[in-house]
């Protein structure tokens, strides 16, 4: 008699969500608090530097998750209200040990925040992914980032091989929120401090890439993250006055000043432009292709 197969229940959930539980919480610095997320639904958890948090009402003790409907689209039970959404970076993701780090940082009462500000371990949330474009191998590379950027370079220049040269800059309120980073000796890394400029008002990282000396006869790779009107900025200079082709840059706007993510998202797409959707798109046919041979 044949053993009956019980498919992983994340598969009749709305785009494959799982359901993982808050193993421990860290405050990393003044303002960047720390998430371990694990369970049983970590098992064959695919990799990938972004991932969506699908967040239950506050103060839910139990949460019920959307299921997928028959025409694709989340379906609640009556009487729920459907879960908050928000993107984030994958910090840490070690399948050895069965955890996923994702990093908060602390900026008010938004919904992500004060989720991460009162998570406790055994609380439930759900996430979409991982999944995303990750950087190309280079002789060089250029990481850009401001303090919400910080998790996805610290885990960039973590993951860099050991010969790797480039540069990275990335920007945060002060000294205080300055973490200790692995990186490769071939690899220098720039704190730049906002001191007492709100997010978005400073200049100071893009002016601090603009500044820095240009590699030539070298393959390069630039990878850029921060509020949108930045990374438009830095789009323009790697792409227009320095000549990377759309392979070899990777700009997305984490925020919009003044605007929800949802809000961003639908309007402005992120700032990731069509260079981001083509190489997308070249990704997973490329994908699809291995996976047939």
């Amino acid at each position: 008699m044949s053993e009956l197969v019980t498919e992983e229940p994340w598969r009749q959930r709305f785009r494959g969500m799982r359901v993982l539980e808050v193993l421990r919480v860290e405050r990393v610095t003044p303002l960047m608090h720390r998430v371990t997320l694990g369970g049983e639904e970590m098992r064959d958890i695919p990799g990938g530097p972004n991932l969506k948090l699908v967040i239950p009402p506050r103060g839910t003790q139990e949460p019920v998750w959307p299921m997928r409907g028959l025409d694709g689209n989340p379906v609640m039970p009556p009487g729920h209200p459907m879960p908050t959404t928000r993107t984030y970076s994958v910090r840490r993701l070690d399948r050895g040990t069965g955890e996923l780090d994702v990093d908060f940082v602390m900026h008010g009462d938004g919904i992500a925040s004060t989720w991460a500000q009162e998570a406790r371990p055994g609380d439930k949330i759900g996430i979409g992914g991982p999944g995303g474009l990750e950087v190309r191998p280079a002789d060089w590379y250029l990481l850009v980032g401001d303090h919400t950027a910080l998790p996805a370079i610290s885990r960039i220049l973590e993951m860099l091989p050991a010969d790797a040269r480039g540069e990275a800059f990335v920007e945060v309120p002060d000294r205080s929120e300055e973490q200790d980073i692995s990186y490769p000796a071939g690899v220098s890394l720039t704190w730049i401090h906002r001191n007492g400029l709100k997010p978005g008002e400073s200049r100071k990282l893009e002016e601090a890439v603009r500044a820095a000396p240009w590699q030539t006869g070298k393959k390069i790779f630039a990878w850029m993250a921060a509020e949108s009107a930045v990374v438009r900025s830095l789009r323009q200079y790697v792409r227009d006055e320095r000549g990377l082709n759309r392979r070899e840059f990777l700009a997305i706007g984490y925020w919009r000043r003044g605007m929800s993510e949802p809000e961003y998202h639908e309007k402005f797409d992120h700032d990731r432009g069509e260079d981001y959707h083509e190489i997308a798109h070249e990704e997973e046919l490329r994908q699809r292709s291995d996976h047939a041979h």
